[in-house]
C-alpha cells in the first residue's frame, strides 16, 4: 500500500508526458482531457500518502519533479501554441520562445515552495496547477476569438503569468476554507462567477477565474 502515492505521482507525470504529445499535434481536447487527469493524480497523491502514513523527502521531491514537468513544461507549449497562432497575423519569430519564460518560472517557483514556502498558509504567489489552468483557459479563448489575437495582448498576459508565479501576494488554498458560511463569502462569490462565466464561454473561463484568485485572496485578508 506505501507504494500508491508515489504511482500516483507518476500517474500526473504520465498526464504530464500525454499532454505534451497531444499539444504537439494540435489535438487540444486530448490535451485537455489529460491536464485534466493530471490534476486528479496530483491532488489524490497527497491525499493518499496521508491515508496509509506514509511521508517522507523522496515524496516530496518526487511531486515537485512530476509538477515541473505537467504544470511547468505543458502550460509552456501552451504559450508557445497561443504564440504561433498570433503569428499567423503577426510576424513576430521570437514570440513563441517567449512561452518558456512560464516553465523557467514555473521551475523556481517549485524549488522555492520546498525550501522556503512549505509552511506558509495558503500560498505565497500562483500556485503551478492554477497558472497551468489560466495557460489552458487563454488557449480556449483564442481559439473562440474571445481574447485579442495580437502580440501585445500576449506580451501582457504572458508577463503577468510568470509574475504571479514567484510573486508576494497570497493565494487561498481551498483546502483549508474558513470557518462559518459568512467568511467563505468571497470564495462562494468567486465560485459563482467562475460558474457564470463558465456556462457561457466554457473552459475559456479559466482566463478569467484564475486571476481572480489573487482578489478573493486579498478581500478575505482585508475584511476576515
Amino acid at each position: 500500500m506505501r507504494w500508491i502515492p508515489n504511482a500516483l505521482t507518476l500517474g500526473n507525470v504520465a498526464c504530464g508526458m500525454a499532454a505534451i504529445w497531444y499539444l504537439m499535434f494540435q489535438n487540444f481536447e486530448y490535451a485537455t482531457a489529460a491536464v485534466v487527469l493530471a490534476f486528479v493524480f496530483d491532488g489524490l497523491d497527497g491525499w493518499a500518502a496521508r491515508k496509509v502514513g506514509v511521508s517522507g523527502e523522496f515524496g516530496v521531491q518526487l511531486d515537485s519533479l512530476a509538477d515541473a514537468i505537467t504544470f511547468g513544461v505543458v502550460p509552456g507549449f501552451m504559450w508557445m501554441q497561443l504564440a504561433m497562432w498570433m503569428n499567423t497575423t503577426y510576424s513576430w519569430p521570437a514570440l513563441p520562445v517567449l512561452g518558456w519564460a512560464v516553465t523557467l518560472a514555473s521551475v523556481y517557483r517549485l524549488a522555492r515552495f520546498n525550501s522556503d514556502m512549505k509552511d506558509h498558509p495558503g500560498f505565497l504567489g500562483m500556485p503551478t496547477p492554477a497558472n497551468t489552468a489560466f495557460a489552458l483557459g487563454l488557449l480556449y479563448a483564442a481559439d473562440a476569438e474571445l481574447i485579442p489575437m495580437h502580440p501585445a495582448f500576449f506580451l501582457v498576459a504572458l508577463a503577468w503569468s510568470v509574475y504571479s508565479l514567484n510573486a508576494s501576494f497570497t493565494v487561498a488554498s481551498f483546502k483549508d476554507l474558513p470557518s462559518g458560511w459568512w467568511s467563505r463569502g468571497f470564495r462562494l462569490a468567486w465560485l459563482a462567477v467562475s460558474l457564470t462565466a463558465f456556462a457561457f464561454w466554457g473552459l475559456a473561463a479559466m482566463a478569467v477565474a484564475v486571476p481572480l484568485l489573487p482578489v478573493v485572496s486579498a478581500l478575505e485578508k482585508r475584511f476576515l
